[in-house]
């Protein structure tokens, strides 16, 4: 009995230390993630000991194949008035901060974003200052 409940131990253990490794190696995918981390797709800030459930922002990262690019970073997976790319600092998608940007400026996985301005308006006004 003692060596049936060990190895659940221990088979509890490997699982959680492999949902903890996937997040951080899908973290690193990112331009940003030092601000929120795990909730930039997930719902809980430590997926590995509750429900890893995932936000529309991780939603939208897994149907893109895990990967960061200009596709993800031009749409708003949460439906506020932020791209993606804005909210994790790389409006273009290339996966390189934008300048002077070292952490996230909203969760692209929540409607917290409070720039009220066009994704075209923002276009537009960035060509002026280039």
């Amino acid at each position: 009995m003692r060596r049936c409940s060990w190895l659940v131990g221990l088979a509890v253990t490997l699982l959680s230390a492999g949902a903890a490794f996937a997040t951080t190696a899908y973290m690193q995918r990112l331009p940003t993630s030092s601000a929120f981390r795990c909730l930039n797709c997930h719902t809980v800030q430590d997926p590995g000991t509750a429900n890893a459930g995932v936000n529309p922002f991780g939603q939208a990262f897994k149907n893109n194949g895990f990967q960061w690019n200009t596709t993800l970073a031009s749409v708003s997976a949460d439906g506020d008035n932020c791209t993606n790319g804005f909210e994790l600092g790389d409006e273009n998608g290339d996966g390189i901060a934008d300048a002077n940007v070292t952490r996230e400026r909203f969760n692209p996985g929540q409607t917290d974003c409070t720039l009220q301005i066009t994704p075209q308006a923002w276009s537009a006004l960035k060509t002026l200052f280039r």
